[in-house]
C-alpha cells in the first residue's frame, strides 16, 4: 500500500501552482509526506509495542495485558486510520484536487489545511465534531454521495 502512495501521477501541474489559495503545491506535498511518515513510524511502533506486549506476558497474553493490549490496538487502528488519511491526501495532491472540498468543490481554507493538511472538507461542508453530518449543497449530507 505504501509503495502505491510514492508512484500515484495525477495530471500535470506547474511548479509551485497552488492547491486553492495558500501554499505551493510542492510545499502541501512535503508536508504531508512528513506526516505520512511520521505516521507510518507510529503504526510501525505500536504494532511492535503490541506484539512486545502479548510476548511478555506470563503465559501468554492473558487478564493481566488484556487492558493493556487493547489500548495499544485502540491506539495502533486509530494510527492506523490517519495514516490512511494522509495517503489519500497525496493522492488528491496528484490528482490535482488537493484543497478543494470533495462535496461542493470550493476551496478547503489554508489555515484548515494548515491545521488538519489531510481535510477533505470545507468547513460548509465538513461533518461536526459531535458525529452529525451538516447538509452540504442540495440537502446532500457532507460525506455522502448519490449513487
Amino acid at each position: 500500500m505504501t509503495a502505491g502512495v510514492a508512484n500515484v501521477q495525477g495530471p500535470a501541474r506547474q511548479p509551485g501552482s497552488a492547491a486553492g489559495p495558500g501554499l505551493p503545491l510542492p510545499r502541501w506535498r512535503g508536508l504531508l509526506e512528513a506526516q505520512w511518515q511520521a505516521r507510518l513510524r507510529e503504526v510501525t511502533e505500536l504494532a511492535l509495542a503490541y506484539h512486545d506486549t502479548a510476548e511478555r506476558a506470563p503465559g501468554g497474553p492473558g487478564r493481566d495485558a488484556a487492558p493493556q493490549l487493547r489500548r495499544l490496538m485502540q491506539r495502533a487502528v486509530a494510527a492506523r486510520r490517519a495514516l490512511a488519511d494522509t495517503e489519500e491526501a497525496l493522492r488528491r495532491v496528484s490528482a490535482g484536487r488537493y484543497g478543494q472540498c470533495e462535496q461542493c468543490s470550493a476551496a478547503i481554507p489554508p489555515g484548515r489545511l494548515t491545521l488538519t493538511p489531510e481535510a477533505r472538507y470545507c468547513p460548509r461542508c465538513a461533518p461536526d465534531p459531535g458525529g452529525q453530518v451538516t447538509p452540504g449543497p442540495g440537502g446532500i449530507p457532507a460525506g455522502r454521495r448519490p449513487r
